[in-house]
């Protein structure tokens, strides 16, 4: 799950029913692209004396940084496959990551906040550092919870969000 990896996204519709047409992000910059873990707030239950009787953890909560650079490729100018002013992104967003071994698992998230950074450097020019947010899942209808990132192999990249990967 390393290498040359391709990310792209699917805007969720405001009204629940799905995602529109999956767009691929432009060329990410090398070694740029960073999944983000903050692990969840420890609570411990202590008895008289400070012995300490049972621990418990929030779930943890996840964010995913890229970087994309300006310019030009293949010609034409980079544009990214959604609408930003001033960094914010507006509506949900369905994401992925495709490592550059496609059936050796990848990152899939169905519902993020996107923001974005203008940044520019003499050494590596114009980016957009673009910050994925992930927002945890619902549970299922049966009570069971779900993972907020599925590892499962992304054989393609553009399927459909809801739709198996494979399809």
């Amino acid at each position: 799950m390393w290498g040359e990896a391709r990310a792209a996204i699917a805007k969720k519709k405001n009204d629940g029913s799905g995602y529109d047409t999956v767009k691929t992000l432009p060329s990410i910059v090398e070694n740029a692209l960073q999944l983000q873990t903050t692990k969840g707030g420890k609570q411990d239950a202590t008895v008289e004396g400070g012995r300490v009787e049972a621990v418990r953890y929030k779930a943890n909560t996840y964010g995913l940084e890229i970087q994309i650079r300006k310019g030009v490729e293949n010609g034409e100018s980079i544009k990214l496959p959604f609408d930003e002013i001033d960094g914010i992104v507006d509506g949900i967003w369905g994401l992925r990551v495709q490592p550059e071994d496609p059936e050796t698992g990848g990152l899939t998230v169905m519902e993020t906040v996107i923001s974005v950074e203008d940044t520019f450097t003499a050494q590596d020019g114009a980016i957009w550092k673009i910050t994925f947010d992930f927002i945890s899942p619902l549970r299922k209808a049966d009570g069971t919870k779900v993972p907020t990132i599925d590892w499962s192999p992304i054989p393609n990249l553009t399927a459909a969000f809801g739709a198996t990967p494979k399809n």
